[in-house]
């Protein structure tokens, strides 16, 4: 596809986008989110780390799972995190520093870190990733009682790629509706705008999708939130820092002006002097403002 070919692909989507967020102006938007009922602040007696679970057929992916006691004998809230690393490399133990921020609180809140495949032989690349997730989710409906948490209603919370598939899992594969809210966390939206992320990322976004950026375009549409956002969508948390230097603020911007249009409550913060690096205290304090 040539370079003006390209352009005026993108222009017309981005026309697209202002007509639908501008065309009902006597609606009703929901941008802000009010707090939940939930036993978050319920007092615990402490915590139980179990790592390395394998929760796939073939267990090769694991998950850590620290999970508190409550004082109470009310079940935990949960929330289920996905690493960053560009969708082909990383590890759960990224989010190690955040764990240990949200575990400080001491809060009555099941932290589920989840390792997803990074390399797929029969099925897309995404393909498998979301089936890891589905996975995970699976493995702790089935061990509720055990662990002693609430089911559905689970937050599910990802930095960077892992924000993507945060935010495509919630919006196109849970048909469960397991996911009650979602937190993308410098997570990219719109996979087919090259000129949205920095280009050292083109090669791994079209690793993901199994297509180049000269042909199927499709996929790459079908591979983001953005155009997979609809009205059953769960509530959606987004923060990004104002200094990402891998992905466009507007991955954020055009994502609001979709959830506003479909009514579905949202919360969107521009972090200031925050990089893509987003800081372990600023995640997890933006997963407590989800409750």
């Amino acid at each position: 596809m040539s370079r003006k070919a390209v352009l005026l692909r993108d222009f017309t989507r981005l026309f697209a986008f202002i007509l639908l967020a501008t065309a009902s102006t006597s609606c009703k938007f929901m941008d802000s989110i009010s707090p939940q009922r939930s036993y978050l602040h319920d007092s615990i007696v402490g915590y139980t780390e179990v790592k390395d679970i394998a929760f796939t057929k073939d267990s090769v992916m694991k998950l850590d799972i620290y999970y508190p006691t409550s004082a109470t004998g009310n079940p935990s809230e949960v929330v289920i995190l996905l690493h960053g690393g560009g969708w082909t490399t990383g590890d759960k133990f990224f989010l190690s520093p955040t764990v240990d921020q949200l575990k400080k609180a001491r809060k009555n809140l099941t932290i589920v870190n989840v390792n997803y495949r990074l390399v797929a032989d029969s099925v897309s690349l995404l393909s498998a990733q979301l089936s890891d997730i589905q996975a995970s989710v699976e493995y702790l409906n089935a061990h509720a009682d055990k662990y002693q948490i609430r089911t559905k209603n689970y937050r599910i919370a990802g930095v960077s790629a892992g924000g993507h598939l945060a935010l495509t899992y919630a919006y196109g594969i849970d048909e469960g509706r397991n996911i009650g809210t979602v937190i993308g966390i410098s997570a990219p939206t719109e996979l087919s705008m090259q000129r949205l992320m920095d280009n050292s990322l083109w090669r791994n976004v079209q690793t993901l999708v199994g297509a180049t950026y000269e042909q199927q375009t499709d996929k790459f549409i079908k591979a983001s939130p953005l155009y997979l956002a609809n009205f059953r969508s769960p509530r959606t948390f987004l923060l990004f820092g104002n200094r990402d230097e891998l992905f466009s603020d507007k991955h954020g911007e055009y994502l609001v002006a979709k959830l506003k249009l479909l009514k579905v409550p949202y919360n969107y913060y521009l972090a200031p002097n925050e990089t893509h690096d987003m800081s372990p205290r600023q995640v997890a304090e933006t997963v407590f403002a989800t409750f």
